[in-house]
């Protein structure tokens, strides 16, 4: 995600010269990742949704202001979680996460049955994913979904680096025992086993 950070940096200087278009641009890059964060704290897709509006139509209104920033990525989340936490205490209630989709690549046999254990086994990543202590899903998420970096994690949500990797590694750890109980084997070692196989 690091990669794109520079050609975000070029929009937002085009964004402070008027460019429509490089408004669009990004608003079609971060529009959905911004969606998935604001849901991890708002829980409404529809409150999320108009939170991110909100922050885009801020920053149409004072772009002669957003060329000025460093890292427009940790920026844009920053703002997405500073107005969520801004909405959670006005309604003075936490709302509990929404269920949103994770992204698991169709397996290339297009069978009914396949389809059908992806459909499965989807639904139970999502479900542990979802039980994830608070912290560690939120950070998952961020990496893992929204394509973030650790550094960048960190700096969002206000963490040290070495937290959040710690916040990673144990969802990645719990994630992987529970899809091994429920699979019967390891899904790394059946990956080294063929990876072996072939060498």
């Amino acid at each position: 995600m690091q990669r794109s950070e520079p050609d975000i940096r070029l929009l937002f200087v085009r964004i402070k010269e008027g460019d429509k278009e490089a408004f669009n641009r990004l608003f079609r890059l971060k529009y959905e990742a911004l969606l998935s964060f604001a849901k991890n704290y708002l829980g409404d897709t529809g409150k999320a949704g108009e939170v991110v509006s909100d922050l885009f139509v801020w920053l149409w209104l004072n772009r002669a202001q957003v060329a000025e920033i460093d890292s427009p990525d940790i920026y844009l989340f920053k703002s997405v979680k500073n107005l969520c936490l801004n909405a959670l205490r006005n309604k003075n209630k936490v709302v509990p996460i929404d269920e949103q989709p994770l992204p698991v690549q169709p397996s290339a046999d297009n069978t009914p049955l396949s389809l059908m254990e992806h459909k499965e086994l989807s639904a139970r990543l999502h479900a542990l994913i979802e039980n994830l202590p608070t912290q560690q899903r939120q950070v998952f998420k961020m990496i893992k979904e929204s394509g973030l970096s650790a550094r960048q994690t960190a700096k969002i949500l206000d963490l040290s680096q070495r937290t959040v990797e710690t916040h990673l590694y144990k969802a990645v750890k719990k994630l992987e025992e529970e899809i091994s109980l429920y699979l019967g084997y390891s899904p790394r070692k059946k990956q080294m086993k063929k990876m072996l196989a072939v060498l």
